[in-house]
């Protein structure tokens, strides 16, 4: 089952996996910081696994409602775990936690093929490709 955990005690256990997310997305724009601070301003919880050590098990999730639609979704800021049968074991609970937080999908963002594929398994689809073109910043304002 999973819990919030406050991040204050939480976060030396859970800083190794964020550090680790965030290498292997290096076009994401957060820093390690970012998620502290939504998640002490209430815009983001650190959820852990009963059963586990919030060092080898933990996700950061967040309300997300669309501009367009209204509609609302949690978003998987970031998962993490050492056990490979993880997803299994939490899919029913996020699927609860999205209902009764009134969100009509559960989302996440990766630049791992593997991973979308994976999650296929538990009921995800691939919705949409995002590209990016780095470009030189000019040093004269427009």
């Amino acid at each position: 089952m999973l819990v919030e955990a406050p991040v204050q005690q939480v976060w030396e256990l859970i800083l190794p996996g964020i550090l680790s997310v965030r290498e292997d997305l290096p076009w994401q724009d957060w820093r390690p910081e970012d998620i502290y601070a939504a998640c002490m301003a209430g815009e983001a919880h650190v959820l852990i696994r009963e059963d586990a050590n919030p060092r080898d098990s933990f996700g950061v999730v967040k309300l997300r409602t669309d501009p367009v639609t209204g509609k609302r979704s949690l978003f998987l800021w970031i998962a993490w775990s050492e056990d490979v049968e993880s997803a299994g074991k939490v899919i029913g609970d996020l699927d609860d936690i999205a209902r009764r937080s009134g969100c009509s999908s559960i989302d996440f963002s990766t630049g791992s093929q593997r991973l979308v594929q994976y999650s296929e398994v538990f009921g995800f689809d691939k919705i949409m490709y995002e590209v990016r073109k780095d470009v030189q910043l000019d040093p004269s304002p427009l």
